[in-house]
């Protein structure tokens, strides 16, 4: 009996540092607007040359629109994303798909990170 009592006084005063823990790491960790800018080069696999015109794009991730980039003449895209881990994909016209998981460190901390594809024509 006394046991019970010692758990319930203990969690009794436990329980506004866990709810305040649970609330911060949701905060910290769920993010409402995206904040991660992701950068890269889409260049085919076979040539090593740049892909102009490749989409690279939140695979399924977030609210649509799902955030994404075009690549330019040189096959560098960039766009703003969540920093949550993900799946990123990179399409062009006449090439398979690429894909890659983004992975950002914890808490939001990184600013940028460069993911660069290689596609296969198809």
């Amino acid at each position: 009996m006394r046991l019970k009592k010692r758990t319930a006084r203990i969690f009794t005063k436990a329980w506004p540092a866990i709810l305040w823990l649970a609330v911060f790491l949701t905060a910290s960790c769920a993010s409402s607007e995206p904040g991660l800018t992701v950068r890269g080069i889409v260049k085919d696999t076979e040539t090593g040359q740049p892909i102009a015109g490749a989409t690279v794009s939140d695979d399924g991730y977030g609210p649509k629109p799902y955030k994404s980039g075009t690549t330019d003449a040189t096959g560098t895209y960039q766009f703003v994303t969540w920093s949550e881990e993900h799946n990123m994909i990179a399409q062009a016209p006449g090439y398979k798909a690429g894909h890659q998981l983004l992975k950002s460190s914890l808490f939001k901390k990184e600013k940028e990170k460069v993911l660069d594809f290689a596609l296969v024509r198809q």
